[in-house]
């Protein structure tokens, strides 16, 4: 004969009791703290749809908003309150995440509208210094009849310089308002979606290409110099057909692991650009200050032994020797995404011409 435990037979009643409290109290907070989303007429509404389930829960009453029926004694539709729950909250993390999108794209429009307003002001700076300069020349040639002219087309130029620079102007704050109109009320608190490479645990090229471009269009506000710096695997192609792609998957595990013990800041990322190649972005660093991460990081590579899986592929110390090449450039002024990169890429196949497991700045 089986002898319950005294804890079993005495604390079980009131520990289910609690259960079915806390789980109640779980629901009422939950409506009474949530937001409304796109898809609820208000949020009084949901609040009551959570407050029915609390009451499910704690009394087995009915819940006819989410098709509950009142229960027997012990019973409760548990699948149902399972399914209310988890489907709230996908929808809230959907509607989270396509809010945090749209502010992000508020804030790279803004970024945009900068740089169209500083070209808007070089173009008109250039048209009032030619205006200048034609009047200028016209008195210089000293007849009334041609500084008329020149004084005409001058303030036509500049008027209409102006206005288009206005009309620019107005167009940017028409764009972020109706934006802002939708997405006023709905600033919401919520951690980034992280974007990681599904290997290597860096982070991936679409994280890499956000981030680069939110550099690009900063650069106007920032007081700080951004560097980037390319890196290939040496001779990967090579070790991956020969070895097979096993070990070549744990080559670049093995790689991305040295970078992230190399460029060790909080603010660095470490990326996978994509197949060998990776690339790193690093904030508040001169291009000609960067060499003592790299040199690190070609030093972590080449100097740490890569064990891989197949005996014929070793080295008589039982390690094959690795090295990766790299090459740096620093954003400018008149940088694009694309120029950005050529350069980077230019750097890379420079330390590649030297002789690879080095690294060169553009």
């Amino acid at each position: 004969m089986s002898v319950k435990r005294k804890s079993e037979t005495t604390e079980s009643p009131l520990l289910a009791d609690g259960a079915l409290d806390t789980l109640g109290c779980v629901f009422q907070t939950m409506g009474r703290e949530s937001f409304a989303l796109d898809t609820d007429a208000s949020i009084h509404e949901f609040s009551e749809h959570c407050l029915e389930i609390a009451r499910h829960v704690e009394h087995g009453a009915a819940a006819p908003a989410v098709d509950i029926d009142e229960c027997e004694v012990g019973t409760r539709q548990w699948g149902k309150i399972r399914r209310f729950y988890v489907d709230r909250r996908k929808q809230e993390k959907s509607y989270v995440s396509g809010r945090l999108n749209d502010y992000r794209g508020i804030v790279e429009q803004f970024m945009v509208g900068l740089r169209d307003i500083c070209d808007s002001n070089d173009q008109t700076e250039r048209t009032v210094t030619c205006s200048l300069e034609s009047i200028e020349q016209a008195l210089n040639a000293g007849t009334l009849p041609e500084v008329e002219r020149a004084l005409a087309k001058a303030i036509g130029d500049v008027g209409e310089a102006f206005t288009r620079q206005k009309q620019g102007y107005e167009q940017q704050i028409a764009g972020l308002n109706e934006r802002m109109d939708v997405l006023r009320d709905d600033l919401v608190a919520a951690k980034e979606e992280t974007q990681l490479d599904a290997l290597t645990g860096v982070f991936n090229r679409r994280a890499f290409d956000s981030a680069i471009q939110r550099y690009i269009n900063a650069r106007i506000l920032l007081a700080q110099p951004v560097s980037i710096v390319m890196i290939d695997v040496d001779n990967f192609k090579s070790i991956n057909d020969r070895l097979g792609h096993t070990t070549g998957d744990s080559l670049l595990k093995f790689v991305a692991d040295c970078m992230t013990r190399s460029f060790i800041r909080k603010n660095d990322l470490i990326a996978r650009y994509g197949g060998d190649e990776f690339v790193v972005l690093l904030p508040d660093t001169r291009a000609a200050n960067s060499a003592t991460s790299i040199r690190r990081f070609l030093d972590a590579v080449h100097n740490t032994p890569f064990e891989a899986d197949r005996p014929e592929a070793m080295s008589e110390d039982g390690a094959l020797t690795i090295s990766c090449s790299a090459g740096c450039t620093e954003i400018r002024d008149e940088d694009t995404v694309e120029s950005l990169i050529d350069r980077a890429d230019s750097a890379l196949y420079g330390a590649k011409a030297s002789g690879r497991n080095c690294f060169k700045v553009l």
